[in-house]
């Protein structure tokens, strides 16, 4: 009897569902243009709260598998959707400001607005040069969402 009860346990145990299962990240998020440590951005995965950065713009959080998306918010910053490869546990993200546009129409604000997102990979690398990141490249990337 009781070899069949561990027998039972060791089965439920190894077929546990994957939001059971998580792992960990790490997320350093700074600004485009001064490329300086954003503190207090929220970070959630489908609208719940994982938590804030700390004054030096980290973030250390556990992820459910199967759950790939983050939403990073913070205020005067545009929010920043990102898909998570597997193999990404270090996400290292430069986040755009948030513009205002006064007298033109919306497509002319989103060729702007595309034209510094292109910029992107360019401030990564920068960033990087001066020690802020610890990759040439983000292991993840970007998406630009029009108005």
């Amino acid at each position: 009897m009781r070899s069949l009860v561990l027998l039972l346990l060791l089965l439920l145990t190894a077929n546990l569902p994957s939001f059971c299962q998580s792992h960990t990240i790490s997320v350093r998020i700074i600004d485009e243009f001064d490329l300086m440590p954003i503190p207090g951005v929220k970070i959630e995965i489908d609208t719940v709260q994982l938590g804030f950065t700390d004054k030096d713009g980290f973030f250390d959080g556990i992820l459910p598998l199967g759950k790939n998306e983050l939403t990073m918010s913070f205020l005067g910053m545009e929010t920043t959707k990102i898909k998570i490869p597997e193999d990404c546990g270090r996400l290292e993200v430069v986040m755009m400001a948030d513009m205002i546009y006064d007298y033109i129409t919306t497509r002319k604000i989103n060729k702007k607005r595309e034209k510094r997102f292109k910029a992107l990979p360019g401030k990564h690398r920068a960033a990087y040069e001066k020690g802020l990141f610890r990759s040439k490249a983000p292991c993840f990337n970007y998406t630009f969402v029009v108005f």
